[in-house]
Protein backbone atom coordinates (compact mmCIF):
# COMPACT_ATOMS: atom_id res chain seq x y z
CA UNK A 1 0.00 0.00 0.00
CA UNK A 2 2.37 2.46 0.63
CA UNK A 3 4.33 1.78 -2.57
CA UNK A 4 0.93 2.89 -4.66
CA UNK A 5 0.81 6.08 -1.93
CA UNK A 6 4.42 6.63 -3.19
CA UNK A 7 3.90 6.17 -6.84
CA UNK A 8 0.36 8.12 -6.75
CA UNK A 9 2.59 11.09 -4.91
CA UNK A 10 5.07 11.08 -8.01
CA UNK A 11 2.53 11.42 -10.46
CA UNK A 12 0.55 13.76 -8.61
CA UNK A 13 4.23 15.92 -8.54
CA UNK A 14 4.56 15.42 -12.02
CA UNK A 15 1.19 16.35 -13.00
CA UNK A 16 1.77 19.68 -10.70
CA UNK A 17 5.09 20.15 -13.10
CA UNK A 18 2.61 19.94 -16.23
CA UNK A 19 0.77 22.83 -14.93
CA UNK A 20 3.60 24.94 -13.86
CA UNK A 21 5.07 24.04 -17.59
CA UNK A 22 1.78 24.95 -19.22
CA UNK A 23 1.71 28.22 -17.37
CA UNK A 24 5.09 29.27 -18.29
CA UNK A 25 4.40 28.41 -22.00
CA UNK A 26 1.52 30.64 -21.52
CA UNK A 27 3.87 33.81 -21.32
CA UNK A 28 5.88 33.27 -17.45
CA UNK A 29 9.27 33.65 -17.68
CA UNK A 30 12.20 35.31 -20.19
CA UNK A 31 14.39 32.72 -22.28
CA UNK A 32 18.33 32.67 -21.37
CA UNK A 33 20.91 32.40 -24.08
CA UNK A 34 22.45 28.94 -22.82
CA UNK A 35 26.27 27.87 -23.93
CA UNK A 36 24.90 25.12 -25.39
CA UNK A 37 22.73 27.77 -28.00
CA UNK A 38 25.68 29.70 -28.59
CA UNK A 39 28.01 26.33 -29.62
CA UNK A 40 25.27 25.81 -32.16
CA UNK A 41 25.82 28.95 -34.29
CA UNK A 42 27.09 28.34 -37.73
CA UNK A 43 30.30 28.67 -38.48
CA UNK A 44 30.22 30.59 -40.78
CA UNK A 45 28.89 33.54 -39.04
CA UNK A 46 31.47 32.72 -36.37
CA UNK A 47 34.19 33.47 -39.17
CA UNK A 48 32.57 36.79 -40.39
CA UNK A 49 32.36 38.34 -36.34
CA UNK A 50 36.07 37.94 -36.25
CA UNK A 51 36.45 39.27 -39.66
CA UNK A 52 34.25 42.69 -38.68
CA UNK A 53 35.72 43.08 -34.94
CA UNK A 54 39.10 42.64 -36.88
CA UNK A 55 38.07 45.30 -39.32
CA UNK A 56 36.46 47.62 -36.58
CA UNK A 57 39.72 47.23 -34.43
CA UNK A 58 42.05 48.07 -38.01
CA UNK A 59 39.32 51.11 -38.40
CA UNK A 60 39.99 52.57 -35.00
CA UNK A 61 43.77 52.55 -35.91
CA UNK A 62 43.43 54.11 -38.89
CA UNK A 63 41.19 56.89 -37.31
CA UNK A 64 43.79 57.88 -34.52
CA UNK A 65 46.62 57.80 -37.14
CA UNK A 66 44.01 60.01 -39.57
CA UNK A 67 43.58 62.22 -36.33
CA UNK A 68 47.20 62.52 -35.66
CA UNK A 69 48.24 63.23 -39.49
CA UNK A 70 45.17 66.35 -39.30
CA UNK A 71 47.08 67.88 -36.41
CA UNK A 72 50.14 67.56 -38.52
CA UNK A 73 48.70 69.08 -41.49
CA UNK A 74 46.75 71.85 -39.58
CA UNK A 75 50.16 72.87 -38.09
CA UNK A 76 52.16 73.08 -40.73
CA UNK A 77 49.91 74.47 -43.79
CA UNK A 78 50.65 78.14 -42.78
CA UNK A 79 54.22 78.00 -42.53
CA UNK A 80 56.15 77.99 -45.80
CA UNK A 81 58.99 76.76 -44.43
CA UNK A 82 57.31 73.48 -43.61
CA UNK A 83 55.57 73.05 -46.98
CA UNK A 84 57.48 69.76 -47.98
CA UNK A 85 56.29 68.58 -44.57
CA UNK A 86 53.13 69.80 -45.16
CA UNK A 87 52.94 68.16 -48.58
CA UNK A 88 54.26 64.99 -47.29
CA UNK A 89 51.60 64.56 -44.22
CA UNK A 90 48.60 65.48 -46.93
CA UNK A 91 49.87 62.61 -49.07
CA UNK A 92 50.21 60.26 -45.95
CA UNK A 93 47.27 60.82 -45.05
CA UNK A 94 45.54 60.37 -48.80
CA UNK A 95 47.01 56.61 -48.02
CA UNK A 96 45.49 56.39 -44.82
CA UNK A 97 42.20 57.27 -45.98
CA UNK A 98 42.21 55.24 -48.92
CA UNK A 99 43.12 52.33 -46.76
CA UNK A 100 40.24 53.24 -44.56
CA UNK A 101 37.96 53.63 -47.31
CA UNK A 102 39.00 49.90 -48.53
CA UNK A 103 39.03 48.66 -44.87
CA UNK A 104 35.34 50.07 -44.53
CA UNK A 105 34.43 48.57 -48.06
CA UNK A 106 35.85 44.91 -46.89
CA UNK A 107 33.69 45.63 -43.59
CA UNK A 108 30.56 46.84 -45.59
CA UNK A 109 30.65 43.52 -47.37
CA UNK A 110 30.93 41.23 -44.32
CA UNK A 111 28.21 42.96 -42.84
CA UNK A 112 25.80 42.69 -45.27
CA UNK A 113 26.58 38.68 -45.64
CA UNK A 114 26.10 38.38 -41.75
CA UNK A 115 22.87 40.21 -41.89
CA UNK A 116 22.13 37.94 -44.96
CA UNK A 117 22.97 34.68 -42.61
CA UNK A 118 21.22 36.32 -39.34
CA UNK A 119 18.17 36.80 -41.42
CA UNK A 120 18.22 32.79 -42.92
CA UNK A 121 18.61 32.04 -39.24
CA UNK A 122 15.91 33.73 -37.73
CA UNK A 123 13.42 32.16 -40.71
CA UNK A 124 14.63 28.51 -39.69
CA UNK A 125 13.90 29.07 -36.20
CA UNK A 126 10.86 30.73 -36.41
CA UNK A 127 9.46 27.51 -38.24
CA UNK A 128 11.75 25.24 -35.79
CA UNK A 129 9.62 26.75 -32.38
CA UNK A 130 6.53 26.95 -34.46
CA UNK A 131 6.69 23.05 -34.41
CA UNK A 132 7.98 22.87 -31.46
CA UNK A 133 5.10 24.71 -29.52
CA UNK A 134 2.44 22.28 -31.95
CA UNK A 135 4.37 19.62 -30.33
CA UNK A 136 4.35 20.72 -26.80
CA UNK A 137 0.78 21.71 -26.83
CA UNK A 138 -0.06 18.63 -29.01
CA UNK A 139 1.57 16.23 -25.68
CA UNK A 140 -0.24 18.19 -23.30
CA UNK A 141 -3.65 17.59 -25.05
CA UNK A 142 -2.85 14.01 -24.92
CA UNK A 143 -1.72 14.01 -21.33
CA UNK A 144 -4.98 16.03 -20.42
CA UNK A 145 -7.19 13.21 -21.97
CA UNK A 146 -5.60 10.49 -20.33
CA UNK A 147 -6.63 12.18 -17.37
CA UNK A 148 -9.94 12.85 -18.28
CA UNK A 149 -10.78 9.15 -19.56
CA UNK A 150 -9.43 8.10 -15.70
CA UNK A 151 -11.91 10.39 -14.45
CA UNK A 152 -15.15 9.84 -16.43
CA UNK A 153 -14.30 5.88 -15.87
CA UNK A 154 -14.53 6.71 -11.99
CA UNK A 155 -10.71 6.31 -10.64
CA UNK A 156 -10.20 9.72 -9.78
CA UNK A 157 -7.05 8.95 -7.71
CA UNK A 158 -4.80 5.85 -7.57
CA UNK A 159 -5.82 5.61 -3.84
CA UNK A 160 -9.32 4.96 -5.04
CA UNK A 161 -7.86 2.09 -7.13
CA UNK A 162 -5.91 0.49 -4.25
CA UNK A 163 -8.94 0.68 -1.40
CA UNK A 164 -11.00 -0.49 -4.36
CA UNK A 165 -9.16 -4.11 -3.85
CA UNK A 166 -11.11 -7.03 -3.21
CA UNK A 167 -8.18 -8.97 -1.59
CA UNK A 168 -4.76 -9.00 -1.41
CA UNK A 169 -3.84 -10.90 -4.47
CA UNK A 170 -6.19 -8.42 -6.48
CA UNK A 171 -4.39 -5.11 -4.68
CA UNK A 172 -1.02 -6.35 -5.91
CA UNK A 173 -2.35 -6.70 -9.85
CA UNK A 174 -3.56 -3.22 -9.04
CA UNK A 175 -0.59 -1.78 -7.48
CA UNK A 176 1.98 -3.14 -10.73
CA UNK A 177 -0.95 -1.32 -13.19
CA UNK A 178 -0.77 1.88 -10.63
CA UNK A 179 3.36 1.53 -11.37
CA UNK A 180 3.04 0.81 -15.31
CA UNK A 181 0.70 3.85 -15.65
CA UNK A 182 2.99 6.00 -13.03
CA UNK A 183 6.26 5.01 -15.48
CA UNK A 184 4.09 6.11 -18.61
CA UNK A 185 3.18 9.10 -17.19
CA UNK A 186 6.47 9.73 -15.46
CA UNK A 187 8.21 9.42 -19.12
CA UNK A 188 5.28 11.84 -20.91
CA UNK A 189 6.18 14.25 -18.46
CA UNK A 190 9.70 14.31 -18.77
CA UNK A 191 9.47 14.57 -22.44
CA UNK A 192 7.51 17.53 -22.22
CA UNK A 193 9.68 19.25 -20.09
CA UNK A 194 12.51 18.11 -22.03
CA UNK A 195 10.42 19.83 -24.82
CA UNK A 196 9.79 23.27 -23.03
CA UNK A 197 13.42 23.16 -22.38
CA UNK A 198 14.45 22.81 -26.10
CA UNK A 199 11.50 25.60 -26.95
CA UNK A 200 12.82 28.15 -24.27
CA UNK A 201 16.33 27.60 -25.98
CA UNK A 202 15.24 27.68 -29.56
CA UNK A 203 13.50 31.17 -28.42
CA UNK A 204 16.22 32.60 -26.81
CA UNK A 205 18.67 31.86 -29.77
CA UNK A 206 15.99 33.65 -32.04
CA UNK A 207 15.98 36.92 -29.37
CA UNK A 208 19.80 36.65 -29.41
CA UNK A 209 20.05 36.65 -33.06
CA UNK A 210 16.89 39.22 -34.00
CA UNK A 211 18.87 41.77 -31.58
CA UNK A 212 22.30 41.89 -33.21
CA UNK A 213 20.28 41.37 -36.45
CA UNK A 214 19.23 45.16 -35.80
CA UNK A 215 22.23 46.24 -34.07
CA UNK A 216 24.27 44.74 -37.48
CA UNK A 217 21.80 46.66 -39.44
CA UNK A 218 22.85 49.83 -37.27
CA UNK A 219 26.18 49.61 -37.57
CA UNK A 220 25.86 48.84 -41.45
CA UNK A 221 24.43 51.81 -42.14
CA UNK A 222 26.93 53.59 -40.04
CA UNK A 223 29.85 52.67 -41.82
CA UNK A 224 28.03 53.53 -44.97
CA UNK A 225 28.01 57.07 -43.69
CA UNK A 226 31.53 57.37 -42.90
CA UNK A 227 32.37 55.33 -45.86
CA UNK A 228 30.60 58.49 -47.82
CA UNK A 229 32.25 60.70 -45.09
CA UNK A 230 35.81 59.43 -46.13
CA UNK A 231 35.47 59.74 -49.82
CA UNK A 232 34.64 63.41 -49.41
CA UNK A 233 37.88 63.82 -47.30
CA UNK A 234 39.85 61.78 -50.37
CA UNK A 235 38.38 64.26 -53.03
CA UNK A 236 39.34 67.29 -50.20
CA UNK A 237 42.53 65.94 -49.81
CA UNK A 238 43.56 65.92 -53.35
CA UNK A 239 41.96 69.34 -53.79
CA UNK A 240 44.38 71.10 -51.13
CA UNK A 241 47.84 69.02 -52.60
CA UNK A 242 50.11 71.69 -53.77
CA UNK A 243 51.61 68.97 -56.26
CA UNK A 244 47.97 68.27 -57.91
CA UNK A 245 47.84 72.21 -58.84
CA UNK A 246 51.12 72.56 -59.73
CA UNK A 247 50.61 69.65 -61.78
CA UNK A 248 47.40 71.40 -63.17
CA UNK A 249 48.74 74.49 -63.92
CA UNK A 250 52.27 72.91 -65.64
CA UNK A 251 49.41 70.74 -67.75
CA UNK A 252 47.86 73.83 -68.64
CA UNK A 253 51.10 76.15 -69.51
CA UNK A 254 52.43 72.67 -71.48
CA UNK A 255 48.91 72.57 -73.76
CA UNK A 256 49.11 75.88 -74.21
CA UNK A 257 52.35 75.92 -75.74
CA UNK A 258 51.73 72.87 -77.74
CA UNK A 259 48.11 73.47 -78.80
CA UNK A 260 48.50 73.91 -82.64
CA UNK A 261 50.49 70.11 -83.00
CA UNK A 262 48.02 68.19 -80.12
CA UNK A 263 45.39 69.20 -81.44
CA UNK A 264 46.54 68.66 -85.37
CA UNK A 265 46.86 64.76 -83.42
CA UNK A 266 43.73 64.66 -81.90
CA UNK A 267 42.08 65.60 -85.10
CA UNK A 268 43.92 62.74 -87.25
CA UNK A 269 43.81 60.08 -84.86
CA UNK A 270 40.18 60.80 -84.57
CA UNK A 271 39.99 60.65 -88.29
CA UNK A 272 41.97 57.30 -87.97
CA UNK A 273 39.58 55.95 -85.45
CA UNK A 274 36.21 56.96 -87.66
CA UNK A 275 38.05 55.24 -90.60
CA UNK A 276 38.68 51.89 -88.79
CA UNK A 277 34.81 52.20 -87.13
CA UNK A 278 33.51 52.00 -90.92
CA UNK A 279 36.63 49.49 -92.22
CA UNK A 280 35.15 47.41 -89.14
CA UNK A 281 31.19 47.60 -89.82
CA UNK A 282 32.18 46.46 -93.59
CA UNK A 283 34.28 43.76 -92.36
CA UNK A 284 31.73 42.51 -89.95
CA UNK A 285 29.15 43.58 -92.77
CA UNK A 286 31.24 40.46 -94.76
CA UNK A 287 31.09 38.38 -92.09
CA UNK A 288 27.62 38.47 -91.97
CA UNK A 289 26.73 37.87 -95.75
CA UNK A 290 29.94 35.06 -95.85
CA UNK A 291 27.76 33.46 -93.01
CA UNK A 292 23.91 33.88 -94.59
CA UNK A 293 26.24 32.59 -97.70
CA UNK A 294 27.15 29.79 -96.35
CA UNK A 295 24.04 29.01 -94.48
CA UNK A 296 22.39 29.10 -97.91
CA UNK A 297 24.48 26.76 -99.37
CA UNK A 298 24.78 24.16 -96.66
CA UNK A 299 20.97 24.46 -96.75
CA UNK A 300 21.49 23.15 -100.26
CA UNK A 301 23.85 21.01 -100.02
CA UNK A 302 21.75 19.03 -97.22
CA UNK A 303 18.73 19.12 -99.29
CA UNK A 304 20.97 17.58 -102.54
CA UNK A 305 21.97 15.47 -99.87
CA UNK A 306 18.75 14.53 -98.98
CA UNK A 307 17.08 14.42 -102.50
CA UNK A 308 19.67 12.03 -103.53
CA UNK A 309 19.30 9.68 -100.31
CA UNK A 310 15.42 9.36 -101.12
CA UNK A 311 16.61 8.54 -104.59
CA UNK A 312 18.88 6.19 -103.24
CA UNK A 313 15.89 4.80 -101.35
CA UNK A 314 13.81 4.27 -103.99
CA UNK A 315 16.53 2.25 -106.16
CA UNK A 316 17.07 -0.57 -103.45
CA UNK A 317 13.50 -0.67 -102.52
CA UNK A 318 13.81 0.82 -99.37
CA UNK A 319 16.72 -1.63 -98.47
CA UNK A 320 19.46 0.89 -97.52
CA UNK A 321 19.49 4.34 -95.37
CA UNK A 322 21.72 6.62 -93.78
CA UNK A 323 21.86 9.78 -91.62
CA UNK A 324 23.54 12.66 -91.02
CA UNK A 325 23.96 14.55 -87.66
CA UNK A 326 26.35 17.73 -87.29
CA UNK A 327 27.04 19.03 -84.04
CA UNK A 328 28.69 22.18 -82.86
CA UNK A 329 30.29 23.03 -79.28
CA UNK A 330 32.38 26.04 -78.04
CA UNK A 331 34.43 26.85 -75.08
CA UNK A 332 34.28 29.72 -72.68
CA UNK A 333 36.79 31.16 -70.85
CA UNK A 334 36.57 32.34 -67.53
CA UNK A 335 36.75 35.96 -66.90
CA UNK A 336 39.31 37.01 -64.15
CA UNK A 337 39.78 40.45 -63.05
CA UNK A 338 41.04 41.32 -59.49
CA UNK A 339 38.79 44.72 -58.47
CA UNK A 340 36.83 41.89 -56.64
CA UNK A 341 39.49 41.85 -53.82
CA UNK A 342 38.86 46.13 -53.55
CA UNK A 343 35.10 45.58 -53.18
CA UNK A 344 34.57 47.41 -56.33
CA UNK A 345 31.16 47.08 -57.96
CA UNK A 346 30.68 46.84 -61.71
CA UNK A 347 27.83 49.43 -62.88
CA UNK A 348 27.66 47.75 -66.18
CA UNK A 349 29.24 45.14 -68.69
CA UNK A 350 32.17 46.67 -68.45
CA UNK A 351 34.52 46.77 -64.82
CA UNK A 352 37.46 49.26 -63.67
CA UNK A 353 40.79 49.19 -66.00
CA UNK A 354 43.52 49.42 -63.40
CA UNK A 355 42.04 47.33 -59.77
CA UNK A 356 43.55 48.90 -56.88
CA UNK A 357 43.71 52.26 -58.28
CA UNK A 358 40.53 54.46 -58.65
CA UNK A 359 41.00 58.36 -58.12
CA UNK A 360 40.10 59.99 -61.85
CA UNK A 361 42.77 62.95 -62.33
CA UNK A 362 40.91 64.36 -65.59
CA UNK A 363 37.39 63.13 -66.47
CA UNK A 364 35.62 64.20 -69.56
CA UNK A 365 34.50 67.38 -70.90
CA UNK A 366 36.35 70.70 -71.88
CA UNK A 367 39.88 71.15 -70.82
CA UNK A 368 42.00 74.66 -71.87
CA UNK A 369 39.65 74.79 -75.25
CA UNK A 370 40.00 70.90 -76.17
CA UNK A 371 37.25 68.02 -75.38
CA UNK A 372 38.68 65.36 -73.35
CA UNK A 373 37.12 62.08 -74.43
CA UNK A 374 37.78 59.76 -71.59
CA UNK A 375 38.90 59.73 -67.72
CA UNK A 376 42.63 59.56 -66.52
CA UNK A 377 43.22 57.40 -63.95
CA UNK A 378 45.87 58.30 -61.48
CA UNK A 379 46.66 57.14 -57.91
CA UNK A 380 50.42 57.06 -55.89
CA UNK A 381 52.55 54.51 -57.36
CA UNK A 382 50.11 53.79 -60.43
CA UNK A 383 52.99 52.84 -62.62
CA UNK A 384 53.43 49.60 -63.93
CA UNK A 385 50.14 48.57 -62.57
CA UNK A 386 48.36 46.05 -65.06
CA UNK A 387 45.87 47.45 -67.42
CA UNK A 388 42.67 45.19 -67.77
CA UNK A 389 39.87 44.47 -69.92
CA UNK A 390 36.82 46.76 -69.16
CA UNK A 391 34.72 43.67 -70.84
CA UNK A 392 34.81 40.71 -73.07
CA UNK A 393 36.04 41.55 -76.47
CA UNK A 394 38.63 41.61 -79.78
CA UNK A 395 41.53 43.89 -79.71
CA UNK A 396 41.11 45.41 -83.48
CA UNK A 397 44.20 47.95 -82.66
CA UNK A 398 47.59 47.90 -81.28
CA UNK A 399 49.91 50.72 -81.13
CA UNK A 400 53.44 49.56 -79.43
CA UNK A 401 56.10 52.09 -80.94
CA UNK A 402 56.30 54.98 -78.52
CA UNK A 403 59.41 54.63 -76.28
CA UNK A 404 58.75 58.06 -75.08
CA UNK A 405 57.85 56.77 -71.55
CA UNK A 406 58.28 59.41 -69.19
CA UNK A 407 56.66 62.52 -68.15
CA UNK A 408 56.91 65.19 -70.51
CA UNK A 409 55.54 68.79 -71.27
CA UNK A 410 55.04 68.65 -75.03
CA UNK A 411 54.01 65.43 -77.28
CA UNK A 412 56.53 63.06 -79.03
CA UNK A 413 54.31 62.74 -81.66
CA UNK A 414 53.36 58.60 -81.12
CA UNK A 415 49.88 56.86 -81.35
CA UNK A 416 48.48 60.58 -82.02
CA UNK A 417 49.16 61.74 -78.45
CA UNK A 418 47.97 58.57 -77.04
CA UNK A 419 51.12 57.19 -77.34
CA UNK A 420 51.16 52.59 -77.21
CA UNK A 421 47.25 52.32 -76.43
CA UNK A 422 45.39 49.39 -77.58
CA UNK A 423 41.14 49.33 -78.78
CA UNK A 424 39.06 46.26 -77.79
CA UNK A 425 35.64 45.39 -79.63
CA UNK A 426 33.04 44.29 -77.51
CA UNK A 427 30.08 43.95 -80.01
CA UNK A 428 26.80 46.20 -80.09
CA UNK A 429 28.93 49.00 -81.13
CA UNK A 430 30.98 49.53 -77.93
CA UNK A 431 34.81 49.74 -77.69
CA UNK A 432 37.59 50.43 -75.19
CA UNK A 433 40.63 52.56 -75.64
CA UNK A 434 43.44 52.69 -73.45
CA UNK A 435 46.63 54.56 -73.82
CA UNK A 436 49.51 55.62 -72.25
CA UNK A 437 50.87 52.35 -71.63
CA UNK A 438 54.55 51.13 -70.88
CA UNK A 439 53.64 48.44 -73.09
CA UNK A 440 50.56 46.43 -74.90
CA UNK A 441 50.96 42.83 -74.05
CA UNK A 442 48.14 41.70 -76.37
CA UNK A 443 48.33 41.94 -80.48
CA UNK A 444 45.56 42.61 -83.00
CA UNK A 445 42.64 39.88 -83.87
CA UNK A 446 43.18 38.34 -79.75
CA UNK A 447 40.34 37.95 -78.12
CA UNK A 448 40.10 38.55 -74.70
CA UNK A 449 37.80 38.35 -71.45
CA UNK A 450 36.64 40.10 -69.13
CA UNK A 451 39.93 41.67 -66.24
CA UNK A 452 42.58 40.13 -68.69
CA UNK A 453 45.52 41.75 -68.74
CA UNK A 454 46.23 44.26 -71.84
CA UNK A 455 49.93 45.78 -70.91
CA UNK A 456 50.65 48.40 -67.81
CA UNK A 457 50.18 51.63 -67.05
CA UNK A 458 53.31 54.18 -68.06
CA UNK A 459 53.53 57.72 -69.63
CA UNK A 460 54.24 57.19 -73.18
CA UNK A 461 52.45 59.85 -75.49
CA UNK A 462 51.44 63.60 -75.05
CA UNK A 463 51.55 62.41 -70.72
CA UNK A 464 52.48 64.55 -68.39
CA UNK A 465 52.78 62.03 -66.09
CA UNK A 466 51.81 57.98 -65.19
CA UNK A 467 48.15 57.13 -65.78
CA UNK A 468 45.76 54.78 -67.68
CA UNK A 469 43.47 57.26 -70.46
CA UNK A 470 40.45 55.31 -70.35
CA UNK A 471 37.35 56.19 -73.35
CA UNK A 472 34.34 54.36 -74.02
CA UNK A 473 32.73 54.52 -77.35
CA UNK A 474 29.44 53.65 -78.79
CA UNK A 475 28.92 53.26 -82.92
CA UNK A 476 32.21 55.67 -83.11
CA UNK A 477 30.66 58.29 -80.61
CA UNK A 478 32.91 58.90 -77.45
CA UNK A 479 30.82 58.18 -73.75
CA UNK A 480 31.23 59.27 -70.35
CA UNK A 481 33.00 56.06 -68.48
CA UNK A 482 32.21 57.37 -65.83
CA UNK A 483 28.38 56.27 -66.71
CA UNK A 484 30.15 52.18 -67.03
CA UNK A 485 32.68 51.56 -64.56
Amino acid sequence: MKTGIFTMKRVLAFTIAVVASMTMLAGGTQPVMTAQNASAESQAIKNNKKKISSAKDKIGELEQKQADLDKQINSTKDDISKEEENQKAIQEQIETVQETILTLEDSITDLETEIADLEEAIAKSEIKIKNKRTEIENGVVDFKQRLRAMYVAGNSSYTDILIGSTDFYDMLMKIELVKRVADHDNTMIDGLVELKGEYESQEAELEANKTELETNKATLEEQKAYHTEQKKKLDDLYAKSQAVIDQLEEDKAAYEANKEQINKEQEDFEAQLQKLYKEQEQIKKKEEEERKKKEEEERKRREEEERRQQQQQQNNNGNSSSSNANGNTSNSGQSSTNNGDYNYTDKSQFTWPVPGYYHISYGVGWRWGAYHKGIDIWSPGIRGAKICAAAEGTVILVSNTCTHDYGKNGSCGCGGGYGNYCIIDHGNGYWTLYGHSQYMSVTQGQHVNKGDVLGIVGSTGYSTGDHLHFEVRLNGVAQNPSNYV
